[in-house]
């Protein structure tokens, strides 16, 4: 399954596993990063393919009927 490419310039969010702190991001920084570093717990993630299928999927359902800058 590939990831969709109509939710690049969409605002999509990611909870940190450690302290639960939103990440909210554009889903093509979603698409393209592997690790990177949660901003409040400074614990390092990283991000398979399998996560960003599960963060692009839950954003398409939420996403159906609403306007695509907005933050789900």
């Amino acid at each position: 399954m590939a990831i969709p490419k109509n939710l690049n310039d969409a605002l999509l969010r990611f909870e940190c596993p450690r302290c639960e702190h939103p990440i909210i991001r554009k889903g093509s920084w979603f698409k393209v990063i592997a690790t990177f570093r949660c901003p409040a717990c400074q614990r390092t993630l990283r991000l398979g393919y399998p996560e960003k299928l599960r963060i692009f999927e839950k954003h398409k359902h939420l996403a159906a009927g609403k306007g695509r800058e907005s933050v789900l």
